[in-house]
């Protein structure tokens, strides 16, 4: 007879923690977002018409570190001039 109870619980934790954690990975913050802008924005301009294929170890890398300063740069940007 306490099994039922206890049962209905667990289910209503279960389903309320569900959720919570849609609640919580549906809205990204503000900061995650324009990293992303930031990074769509350096794969247009350090693209490659081949995706790599063919590319040398040492371009692909001087690719990869261009569009990360890209993106390091562009949050820094975003920081100071955001308000507050």
């Amino acid at each position: 007879m306490r099994a039922l109870p206890l049962a209905a619980f667990a289910l209503a934790a279960t389903i309320s923690a569900h959720a919570f954690a849609q609640e919580q990975s549906v809205e990204p913050s503000a900061k995650e977002a324009q990293k992303a802008t930031c990074q769509q924005e350096a794969n247009l301009i350090y693209r490659t018409g081949s995706k790599g294929i063919g590319m040398g170890e040492d371009t692909r890398n001087q690719i990869i570190a261009a569009r990360r300063a890209h993106v390091r740069d562009c949050m820094a940007k975003k920081a100071a001039s955001a308000p507050g």
